[in-house]
């Protein structure tokens, strides 16, 4: 299938681009010194966000002339799909892209240009579609410009993250600019709850392959204690079977070293511990403001963030704790165990609940995370009479700002939604 047809009296620009890759695939690499490989490689990525630029506007026309209908398909990817033979997950995210940058011409420019990739174009249309409403259009322009200059000195990734404060360019007051940039990463977490997956498939041949889908906070969770498990030193750590050290040109295999270490971690599970003290090794740090309600993302040392809600739930039951930081980013406090209830309140509370405290959840007692009804932050105490058992899933109701909740006579706990 023929994506582009040009008149018959005009030179093919895509031929002379293959000829020029022709010529290109002709030079060795290896004769290059370090600069010419450097400014060699920086020249072909600018010319592949070029490419990608023509692209994405050959998918805007062909979206906008409805093409898939003349060839009996249902959508526009689907069609780019069969006449490039490619993915058509991804020519989805393509065809999309082409759509929001019709509006967003800044972004459009820089890219045809080479001076950012689809990446970061990706990042910014993203940015700039999920301002607050009251963002007038001139506003978005000025933020996807300052995004735009952003782009240029940065990662995709870094950009996504200074991307989400983009509304700063606009509003001076950080309290907004920090509830909405909460609001975001509040959003992305629910998405990825919502996405969460767990698979299993017996091989029948002494294996078994899975396949899984978590939250970035538990994918950095479980990615640490591997990395603590499969440290090259971890003999200082006292277990058994601790590599203590590297022979030279010693190849390790580390997708195989992650999944013994993955196989050991399930096997000292505390199978008689299961309720969720959370052993959590990554420092998550905070202004005490956030804890005590501050609509402020939260940051993990593993380069993550939290939303404010969730920083506060992990608050709730970590046997580690968070450093929260006050004035002038010192730290306050480094030790959070009396701040929890211990194991006898927990075994008294068993005898008053079985299940969940939430109203008609049946989640077993076992399951559930302590709760402080009056937080801790704002006075509570730490008492049995204040102590209430919710599910995973209640608990992050109960930090959910959307919600609201209270404790009925009979001690069960029920959720309305904020209108």
């Amino acid at each position: 299938m023929t994506l582009l047809a040009l008149p018959e009296t005009t030179t093919d620009p895509v031929a002379a681009l293959h000829a020029c890759i022709d010529r290109l695939a002709d030079l060795d690499p290896d004769e290059f010194g370090a600069q010419a490989k450097t400014a060699l490689l920086q020249k072909l990525g600018q010319a592949e966000a070029r490419i990608a630029a023509v692209e994405l506007r050959v998918l805007g026309a062909a979206h906008r002339a409805e093409v898939a209908t003349s060839s009996g398909l249902a959508t526009t990817d689907q069609w780019a799909a069969r006449a490039t033979n490619s993915d058509p997950v991804v020519l989805h995210r393509e065809v999309r892209l082409s759509q929001q940058l019709e509006h967003r011409s800044a972004t459009q420019e820089a890219l045809l240009a080479g001076h950012l990739s689809a990446a970061h174009a990706a990042v910014i249309v993203r940015a700039v579609d999920q301002l607050p409403p009251s963002v007038d259009a001139a506003q978005r322009t000025t933020v996807e410009s300052a995004l735009v200059a952003k782009a240029l000195t940065m990662p995709p990734g870094a950009l996504r993250r200074s991307a989400r404060r983009g509304l700063a360019e606009i509003e001076a007051d950080h309290r907004i600019v920090d509830a909405h940039e909460d609001d975001l990463v509040a959003a992305e977490e629910r998405a990825a709850r919502a996405r969460t997956r767990l698979t299993l498939h017996d091989n029948e041949d002494g294996t078994v392959t899975g396949h899984f889908t978590v939250p970035r906070l538990h994918g950095h969770l479980l990615r640490k204690v591997l990395q603590t498990i499969t440290a090259p030193r971890r003999g200082r750590l006292g277990a058994s079977q601790a590599q203590v050290g590297t022979d030279v040109g010693l190849r390790t295999d580390w997708d195989r070293a992650r999944g013994s270490a993955f196989c050991e971690l399930i096997e000292h599970l505390p199978t008689d511990h299961l309720h969720p003290r959370t052993a959590a090794t990554v420092v998550v740090s905070l202004d005490e403001s956030t804890l005590r309600g501050a609509l402020a993302v939260a940051h993990l040392d593993t380069d993550a963030d939290l939303s404010a809600g969730e920083a506060r739930r992990l608050a709730c039951g970590a046997g580690l704790v968070p450093v929260v930081l006050g004035g002038a980013s010192i730290p306050l406090d480094l030790g959070r165990s009396a701040r929890l209830f211990s194991e006898s309140q927990r075994i008294a509370l068993g005898l008053r609940h079985r299940t969940c405290a939430a109203a008609a959840c049946d989640r077993p007692f076992a399951w559930c995370e302590l709760h402080h009804l009056n937080p801790w932050s704002r006075g509570g105490r730490t008492d049995l009479s204040a102590a209430v058992p919710v599910c995973h899933f209640h608990h992050q109701r109960m930090h959910d700002k959307d919600y609201e909740h209270r404790r009925d006579p009979d001690g069960s706990i029920t959720f309305h939604q904020r209108t």
